[in-house]
């Protein structure tokens, strides 16, 4: 139990302290390199990413009543991650072409997607109360900020390739992680759920302090 509660706790806090709190620098990106490389570049972008793959590997954990329909909803909580991004980068890329379609600022959206790593640790401290559904639902709220930024900070196909890539490797990542710190601690899963929501939200703390 104690060698994945470090590591666990380990990430979270590498992840925050060595990256700058969010990684909106102002600057239009472009290329493959670039892409790969957005979601890594700040602390809000990386954990939001990892923590919907948390969601979908800690969600196949869940034993008891609810365990069989959690366990079958893994792959719908990613699914909305990945969906949510792209809604965000399509409302961006589409605001103020399409009619009624609301165009929003940056200064309301950075907050949004800060506020997201509350709504993991949320998720993750109520995932049996919340089904699935709601696992779902939560991922795909919190990635529809991201994905925003991610669109009116990026240009060009290229760019869009190598953040899906980067962002699916990140989903697989979280959710692989997951399913073996579940594994590893046996019954006390729901301790380990419970240290990670704990991470995240230092993470938001951190980052609202540092932004």
């Amino acid at each position: 139990m104690r060698a994945p509660l470090v590591s666990l706790a380990g990430a979270l806090a590498l992840a925050t302290a060595c990256l700058p709190a969010v990684a909106h620098d102002g600057h239009l990106h472009d290329g493959l390199a670039a892409g790969l490389a957005h979601p890594l570049g700040g602390a809000d972008h990386l954990l939001a990413t990892l923590g919907i793959g948390l969601l979908a590997g800690f969600a196949v954990s869940v034993r008891g009543h609810a365990g069989t329909a959690m366990a079958s909803g893994g792959p719908r909580i990613g699914l909305a991650g990945a969906l949510g991004l792209l809604a965000g980068a399509v409302w961006a890329l589409l605001a103020g072409t399409v009619p009624g379609l609301p165009s929003v600022s940056g200064g309301i959206v950075e907050p949004a997607a800060t506020v997201g790593l509350l709504a993991v640790a949320l998720a993750l401290l109520q995932a049996e109360r919340l089904g699935a559904g709601g696992l779902a639902a939560i991922a795909l709220a919190v990635a529809v900020p991201h994905g925003w930024l991610h669109a009116t900070e990026g240009s060009g196909p290229a760019f869009f390739a190598g953040l899906a890539a980067a962002s699916a490797a990140l989903f697989v990542v979280g959710a692989l992680g997951a399913r073996a710190l579940a594994r590893v601690a046996g019954a006390r899963a729901a301790a380990v759920r419970g240290l990670a929501a704990a991470g995240y939200v230092g993470a938001f703390a951190w980052t609202m302090l540092a932004a």
